[in-house]
């Protein structure tokens, strides 16, 4: 891989008129589901008791299936892995003719280098940007069922942040302008910092922390209806930093978290730019 050190500059400003909900807002458990950018009020919080181990993958676990339309000018979240190295979900940077990452009010700075993984939600690119990176995914099972999930990124564009439970495992099928099957984690949402009854449009790509502040995933569906969020399993992430021989950082900014001061941690780690706005231009 390459760096790059474009800018995108004052695209920004263009792109402001320009840019809709993430494709991720037309996610939806199956095809035939309404709309889900329809305000739909969000079912009473799930917590499943927490402790016992996550159950390792299995064919009788859930499937979700989602239709990937037209890449369209749009914005979801990306996060530091490594210097200058940003990884967001495959459907928020696959198929931009320019990617970039929203530094201030107006300004982007442009990346390159776009690198998919063929069978995950998961990407990774370059742009010239300082930021701490994130500390390393933990392994498959480490993680247990009930253990919180702290999401941080701009849902609608705006700063917001998610706590969930963590159910357990699914599969998730996407098909249309691209095909994978791929392991992901679900969750049930529990908070959500401001709460609207609106898709989550927008924290697609976004990094999922346990409360140690270690990476667990990154936030690629969700369905209001339902309450549910998924997210990519760990061995996913650790496939795409093995192709690209990425080495994550063994520590990170993020500190521990806790359902009082988790949403001011995402604040300091969007002032800081450790979770950023990704923008993808398609002409």
């Amino acid at each position: 891989m390459r760096f790059g050190n474009d800018t995108l500059g004052l695209v920004v400003a263009v792109l402001a008129l320009l840019i809709g909900a993430l494709t991720s807002g037309s996610f939806s458990d199956r095809p035939d589901e309404p709309d889900p950018r329809a305000s739909v009020r969000r079912p009473a919080p799930v917590t499943p008791p927490a402790g016992r181990p996550l159950p390792e993958a299995s064919s009788r676990d859930p499937e979700i299936r989602i239709e990937l339309g037209p890449k369209r000018d749009s914005s979801g979240t990306a996060f530091a892995i490594g210097r200058g190295l940003w990884m967001t979900a495959r459907h928020v940077a696959d198929g931009c003719a320019k990617v970039g990452i929203v530094t201030g009010p107006r300004r982007a700075v442009r990346g390159s280098e776009v690198v998919v993984h063929q069978n995950a939600d998961l990407a990774l690119f370059r742009a010239p940007v300082r930021a701490a990176p994130v500390a390393v995914a933990v392994a498959d099972d480490d993680l247990r069922i009930g253990q919180p999930g702290y999401h941080f990124g701009f849902p609608g564009g705006e700063p917001g942040a998610l706590r969930s439970s963590l159910l357990g495992r699914g599969v998730l099928r996407e098909s249309g302008r691209y095909s994978t099957r791929e392991p992901v984690l679900a969750w049930a949402e529990v908070r959500r910092v401001p709460d609207r009854d609106e898709p989550l449009s927008g924290i697609s790509g976004g990094p999922v922390f346990d409360s140690a502040g270690r990476l667990v995933g990154v936030h690629v569906a969700g369905s209001v209806r339902r309450g549910r969020s998924f997210t990519t399993a760990p061995r996913s992430m650790r496939e795409l930093w093995a192709r690209t021989g990425v080495t994550p950082a063994a520590d990170g900014p993020v500190p521990a978290l806790n359902d009082d001061d988790f949403v001011a941690a995402g604040e300091r780690l969007r002032k800081d730019l450790v979770v950023a706005k990704a923008i993808c231009v398609t002409g």
